[in-house]
Order: C-alpha cells, then structure tokens, then sequence
C-alpha cells in the first residue's frame, strides 16, 4: 500500500495533508479511538473541521482511494 499512498501524497501535496499513525505506539491510542480504528491498513479522509468524509479498512487501489481524496476535496468547497 506504502507505493499508493506515495504516489496520492506526492499528487495531493499542495491540497492534502497526509499523516501516518503507529498503532504500536500509545500515544496513538485517542486518534485510534476518535477515528475507529478497526485493523491496518485503515485510511482515514478528515476535513479540517474534525469532520470524517471517508474511512476505508483494507486493501485498496491507487483509483479507489484518489476518489475518496477527491469527493472530499469536493465536499469541503
């Protein structure tokens, strides 16, 4: 998945901030829970305001997730 998410953080770097989380580390543990974390990979698309526009929990393709990026940037106009 690492190569997908390279490629939408590479197009989206000027619209779209992209963040990792450790699910080993504690310190992870309340956006594990604010988010509902329920397995890895799990992708995550959050306005600005705090609000999830999309969560996806697997394995997806390059055209799956870039369409969840997408409605959320036309969402948040």
């Amino acid at each position: 998945m690492m190569p997908v998410v390279h490629r939408l953080e590479a197009e989206y770097a000027d619209r779209v901030e992209f963040q990792s989380l450790n699910i080993d580390e504690p310190a992870t543990l309340d956006a594990q829970q604010k988010y509902r974390f329920i397995g890895q990979p799990q992708f995550v698309i959050v306005h600005a305001n705090g609000e999830i526009l999309a969560s996806r929990n697997g394995i997806f393709t390059y055209e799956q997730l870039k369409g969840d990026i997408e409605k959320a940037l036309a969402k948040s106009k």
